[in-house]
This record gives structure tokens, C-alpha cells and sequence, in this order.
């Protein structure tokens, strides 16, 4: 938990030398003793994740890197009542038993957002169809879709898990009417007691909270059954271009002259508060979501990161310009390694104001998943053209962002893994 104090703010005092050491410490005590403990003790090294849905991209990235990451990412669909995606059930299953024979650590992205059961299909009833769902699987209506994921998981014992209780929830999908969010709570404490009680895994299997970044606080199902809180990191969430459909936005507007998130942060100036304006290098509503997960004592993970298409200038193989993709990779190093201020304002009941040299952020992410995609080929994974999927040329997400096809993006990318102290580095 960020405390306004710090040793070096602490006033010199007229008295003796032993009792102002005596004083500093007993501070010092006091500090560490409302932090969190992942966060008062040298924490352990950072994970590195491959997205997703395949062997193909885990093995593109290792072959670039010459790393042993520490896991990868899959989807499971309570519809199928398996592992599912665009890509087929047999490239997710696949995937997740190469990482669970190797005893990696597996995210699961657990979803009946995207194919709500009982849906027909219909876009316009889909939002409905999913709300009906959440409250469906927290009364147990489901159960028996998730006994496949439930075998798997007791089936693999060198493996862990980090599930997501769906992924990128909002309030239109997942809260009753679009406001009342105790179904989807009910529904991720009923998951993961669920899941644990089918596996016996035990801590091996551990639940994600993941929300979309505006709206962390509104179904958070609370401490005692997340394990961790997740977000999506792409180009508008760390202020950088997104060209879709001949126009380029910058976190997600067209004001191509604002090419950061603006914003503000609290300062006492002259003993009064006053809003600074800030360029900030990340999304403000991430910073909030550090900073309140960070208050919970809960570990982030980037459950999803990719860099998308930032300009008409693509090469025949659907790359874009080294230093564009190197610039994702050095704001997303920024995002890891977080300090500074935080954008003004009340998160999570409490008053934000710049202190000293701000929050210090860098240790609240512990794992990071990079989606090592041609996403010219779709959203799932596939690296090759013989895939199911091609979005059109038009499209943000047409581009090859593969890590071995840039030299410079490669080599700023293994800079973050040893800079931030990652458990897989770079050979």
C-alpha cells in the first residue's frame, strides 16, 4: 500500500544521535508494516507468458530470444464445455497440454461472454444472453461445463493455473440490467470454489479478476477469493497510434495533436491543491488500477498484450516499421516499471495527491502475457496464412507482430525482461 511518508521526508530532530536513529527506524518499521507482504519482501521474479492458443507463436518467441518463458495463454468456452477458440478445439487443447506436460504456468481464459450459452446468435440479444449466463453459472446451472477443465487440471500436477473468470468484464455483459453486479461476484466465488473442490489442486489453480480498465472497482468479487487482477494491454491502453480504417487514434480519439493521455494529478502548491497538467505514457484508468490493486495487495497481470497496426506503412510480409513496434515495447516497459504520479481524483474511496516523487508502481505487475501473433490470420493465435481467419486489410489488428520479425523491437523487448527482472531473459 503507497504511503504519503518516506524516511526522506521525515523532519531532522534536535535530539541526540542515538534517539533520532532509534525514531527512524521505528518509522521505517511502521512503513513496512502496512504494506502488503508480496510487496514488503523482495518480491519473486516476473513471469513471461506466450499468447495464445498455440505452439506456434511460443515457438517463434523462443527461437527469437533463445528464453524459457515461464507459461502461456488458452481459452476455454462454457458453451463447448472445452477448450475453444476461432482457431478450433484442437489448437487450444494442444497448446495447453504442451505447457502443461513441460509444468509451465497456464492462463486460462475461462469465457461465455464472447458465446453465451443458450445465445442464438443474434448480435442484438447477445449482451442479454450473457447477463442471463453469469447468473446461470453463479446458481450452479453450469457446473457441468466446466468438469473437462476441472480433469485437466487435476490431470497435470506439475502444472499451475491462473484462470480468468471471463476476461475484459463490464457491466453490460455481466451485471444484472446493466447495473446490479452480484451475479457476476456470485459467479466468480462460485467458479473458483468449483473449480478447486473438482480439481483438488489447491493453490496450483489460481483466479484472475479481469475487467475492462474503466470499471475495476464495479464487480471486483473481493480479497478472499482473487488471487490476481488482470488487464489488456494494447496500443490506445499505453497512449500509442492505432490506424484502423484509414484513421489513426490515440487512446481511442482523433485528436492526432494529443499523442499521450492527458491529464492531471493533485499537488499542494503554495498549501493549496492544485490540478497539474500531465502527459501521462499509459492509460489513466491503468494507473487508477495499479494503484487500487496495489491497495488490496493484489498482484497484477497483463493478461493480454499485443501491438496492433500504427500506420498504413506495412511490408509484404504485414510488418509495420521496427521503431513502431519498438516504441510499444519500451512504453509497455514504462507500464511494468511504473513510477510517478497518478492521475487526480478519488479511486477506491481514497484521495489521490502527488507525493515526493510519486506512487511507486514497480512492483505491483508480476506477470506479463506478449500475444506473438501474425493477428493478420486472427485473434487465436495462428502464424501461417493456411489459418481460418483473415481480417481485412483495412483493419488495426492487420498486422504481423510476430517478435522474431524485428531486430530492434526484439532487442528492447529482452532489455525489459533483464531491466525489470523477469525469470526468463534473453540469450
Amino acid at each position: 500500500m503507497p504511503s504519503p511518508l518516506s524516511l526522506r521526508h521525515l523532519r531532522p530532530l534536535r535530539r541526540p544521535a542515538a534517539i533520532l536513529t532509534a525514531a527512524l527506524l521505528a518509522a521505517a518499521a511502521a512503513l513496512t508494516a502496512t504494506l502488503p507482504a508480496a510487496q514488503a519482501a523482495t518480491p519473486a521474479p516476473r513471469a513471461l507468458l506466450v499468447g495464445q492458443s498455440n505452439t506456434g507463436a511460443w515457438n517463434d518467441l523462443t527461437s527469437a530470444t533463445g528464453a524459457d518463458p515461464q507459461g502461456g495463454s488458452v481459452y476455454y468456452s462454457v458453451r463447448d464445455g472445452g477448450f475453444s477458440g476461432a482457431c478450433g478445439s484442437s489448437c487450444e487443447s494442444t497448446y495447453a497440454s504442451f505447457l502443461a506436460d513441460r509444468g509451465k504456468q497456464i492462463e486460462v481464459g475461462v469465457s461465455w461472454k464472447d458465446n453465451p450459452p443458450g445465445w442464438d446468435g443474434n448480435d442484438a440479444d447477445k449482451q442479454t444472453a450473457a447477463q442471463q449466463a453469469t447468473a446461470a453459472i453463479a446458481a450452479g446451472g453450469y457446473d457441468q461445463q466446466f468438469t473437462a477443465l476441472s480433469s485437466f487440471i487435476a490431470a497435470h500436477p506439475a502444472a499451475t493455473f491462473l484462470v480468468r473468470v471471463d476476461y475484459e468484464v463490464s457491466t453490460p455483459f455481466f451485471c444484472t440490467g446493466g447495473t446490479d453486479c452480484t451475479s457476476y461476484k456470485n459467479a466468480f466465488r462460485h467458479v473458483a470454489q468449483l473449480l478447486r473442490a473438482q480439481s483438488g489442486a489447491g493453490n496450483r489453480v489460481q483466479f484472475v479478476y479481469h475487467p475492462v480498465r474503466g470499471q475495476f472497482d464495479a464487480l471486483y468479487p473481493g480479497d478472499d477469493v482473487t488471487d490476481w487482477v488482470g488487464v489488456s494491454v494494447f496500443n490506445n491502453d499505453l497512449c500509442q497510434p492505432y490506424r484502423e480504417n484509414g484513421t489513426t487514434y490515440w487512446n481511442g480519439t482523433e485528436d492526432t495533436a494529443a499523442r499521450t493521455c492527458s491529464g492531471y494529478y493533485d499537488d499542494y502548491v503554495n498549501g493549496n491543491v492544485n490540478a497539474i497538467p500531465h502527459a501521462y505514457p499509459v492509460d489513466l484508468n491503468i494507473l487508477r488500477m495499479m494503484w487500487w490493486a496495489q491497495q488490496h495487495g493484489k498482484p497484477m497481470l497483463v493478461a493480454e498484450s499485443g501491438v496492433q497496426r500504427m500506420s498504413d506503412a506495412l511490408a509484404s510480409d504485414g510488418t509495420q516499421p521496427d521503431a513502431d513496434f519498438t516504441a510499444f515495447m519500451q512504453r509497455l516497459n514504462t507500464l511494468v516499471t511504473y513510477r510517478g504520479p497518478l492521475p487526480n481524483g478519488v479511486v477506491d474511496g481514497a484521495q489521490t495527491h502527488f507525493t515526493g516523487t510519486g506512487y511507486d508502481l514497480s512492483q505491483v505487475i508480476r506477470a506479463v502475457t506478449y500475444i506473438n501473433i501474425d493477428w493478420r490470420y486472427g485473434f487465436d493465435g495462428q502464424t501461417s496464412p493456411t489459418s481460418p481467419i483473415a481480417l481485412p486489410p483495412s483493419s488495426g489488428w492487420y498486422v504481423n507482430s510476430l517478435l522474431s520479425r524485428y531486430p530492434q523491437g526484439r532487442s528492447t523487448f529482452c532489455a525489459m525482461l533483464s531491466s525489470a527482472a523477469f525469470a526468463t531473459t534473453c540469450h
